[in-house]
């Protein structure tokens, strides 16, 4: 799959965000798309383990969206990104948290948008 497809499908979803830091994640393999989540404040924090939760009932778009793709993700790649008011890409790397989340799901490739509006690959 395309990657600026999926950029746009990210910025998509960070639309849905209530907050002023706006971040939409993807989860694709080659073909299609696995999962997408945003950031959200949930009212519980009861299906996360602990270690993944930095902020108490905050929940980033990289965690929304390796729950909500109920399948196994050994291998898949995610996307990440932080829009604006004006719909321009800001850094978005991984917190330490979500980035110990996506390791220990099996998650392969991770890129996120960087401070010049593009993308990046860790």
């Amino acid at each position: 799959m395309n990657l600026d497809r999926i950029i746009e499908f990210a910025t998509e979803e960070a639309l849905k965000s209530e907050y002023k830091i706006k971040l939409g994640c993807i989860i694709f393999d080659k073909n299609r798309i696995i999962s997408k989540g945003h950031n959200y404040k949930q009212k519980s924090t009861r299906s996360i383990t602990k270690k993944f939760l930095k902020w108490e009932f905050s929940l980033h778009a990289e965690v929304d969206a390796i729950i909500k793709s109920r399948t196994e993700l050994k291998g898949m790649s995610l996307l990440v990104v932080r829009i604006n008011n004006n719909k321009k890409l800001m850094y978005a790397k991984p917190c330490k948290h979500c980035q110990g989340y996506i390791k220990y799901v099996g998650i392969k490739k991770i890129y996120y948008s960087s401070k010049d509006g593009g993308v990046v690959c860790m």
